[in-house]
């Protein structure tokens, strides 16, 4: 096996190089060209009496590597001499140099990248100027978005010049860019918008997944979806069931005493009756989405979830920003009478939660380090009805 270095191997390497963007960059930048050399590993005297046949053939590739076969140089090859007793002296290849730019990209065949890279320049210096730095600096970036660049730069320049305070984002006005253009491609978006927006245009406690919002336009509403399980003066008496924008919902003088929170919707519709109370579909309250609401001071919030690692966290989520907060069949016991209803949780968390009470807190850390079996869930419409209405009646003492 020989440990000689032949042309693919010298390729390889400047392939690798090349990749980084390195050579495509310091040429977008216009910086002088340094010469690229590269040892060659070759056979010794050795070698070359045992195996001349070998060699001839692996140094008669560097010299037809070299060229094109229009003639356009690749790289120059430096020798250096064997001498043997019985074969006198012989050069072979030592080193290659490639004295410029072009000689790399005939090389390589990567000269339509530079082409593409030229023309991203040009387009960008046309239609936003100000991200050609941005280009020059990421050009293997720019090349790899080479299909949706001129896209990219128009929902760019739109956006600039727009109020996105006073539209949603689908209202891009942009031939042949829609949300899902957005979507596939708002990571680039982001950077290159990043670069030419004044700091006030950006939200930055929003990452670029949610890209909306970040760039501060109109978010889709949220909606908060409950029942009345007993009376409420503010709303009309004929209807017991309601969907509401949360900042309309916000805008209520609700007086009921009782607010419940439940994940699940059969839950939620065959909630008991309760008077004084509202139910709330937490899926649009309980998560990430609820956002204080002023006539909630004062009530009594009540959580209910499935009785797993999930459930546990999203109480501590409610509970930090309510201190109210308590949460009902949610205990060891409810747990363990339900025994043959358990399921297995999907893809249980194991975050600290620091907003549980001692008993909370012991039980969730029992599912996490599954002292009950791997992954126990109790979902909350396994439970007894007669449970329900049994945890229901302490608080309406």
């Amino acid at each position: 096996m020989t440990t000689w270095t032949n042309v693919d191997d010298l390729v390889a390497i400047l392939r690798k190089r090349w990749n980084t963007g390195r050579y495509l960059r310091e040429h977008a930048e216009g910086l002088a060209w340094t010469p690229i050399e590269l040892p060659v590993k070759s056979p010794s005297a050795d070698e070359l009496l045992h195996r001349f046949d070998d060699v001839v053939r692996w140094a008669g590739r560097f010299e037809r590597e070299s060229r094109t076969k229009a003639g356009v140089a690749r790289f120059a090859v430096e020798y250096r001499t064997i001498r043997g007793k019985s074969l006198g002296s012989n050069s072979v290849p030592a080193r290659i140099r490639i004295e410029h730019f072009a000689q790399l990209c005939a090389l390589l065949g990567t000269m339509p990248e530079v082409r593409s890279l030229e023309e991203i320049i040009d387009q960008t210096m046309d239609a936003v100027p100000e991200l050609v730095p941005w280009v020059r600096a990421r050009p293997r970036q720019a090349i790899d978005n080479d299909a949706v660049w001129s896209g990219l730069l128009a929902v760019v320049a739109w956006i600039t010049h727009a109020s996105t305070e006073e539209i949603y984002l689908r209202q891009i006005d942009v031939e042949g860019v829609d949300t899902k253009f957005v979507d596939l491609h708002k990571k680039v978006l982001d950077e290159l918008l990043t670069e030419v927006l004044p700091e006030g245009r950006i939200d930055t406690q929003y990452p670029a997944g949610e890209f909306a919002r970040r760039y501060r336009f109109l978010a889709k509403p949220e909606y908060t979806r409950f029942r009345v399980l007993g009376s409420e003066p503010a709303l009309p008496e004929a209807c017991t069931e309601f969907t509401l924008r949360t900042e309309e919902l916000a805008a209520l003088e609700l007086t009921s005493r009782f607010l419940f929170v439940v994940e699940n919707e059969i839950t939620y519709l065959a909630f008991p009756r309760v008077p004084d109370a509202l139910v709330v579909f937490g899926s649009g309250f309980g998560l990430g989405s609820l956002r204080p609401l002023p006539w909630l001071a004062g009530k009594e919030i009540v959580y209910w979830g499935d009785l797993d690692t999930h459930g546990f966290d999203i109480l501590n989520r409610l509970r930090s920003r309510f201190d109210s907060v308590r949460s009902i069949l949610m205990d060891e016991a409810t747990l363990l009478s339900h025994r043959s209803q358990w399921v297995t949780e999907p893809s249980p968390t194991d975050r600290t939660l620091a907003n549980l009470t001692e008993a909370e807190s012991a039980l969730y850390g029992d599912l996490v380090e599954d002292r009950f079996g791997p992954s126990i869930r109790l979902e909350q419409e396994r439970v007894r009805p007669s449970l329900v209405q049994r945890a229901l009646e302490p608080l309406l003492t």
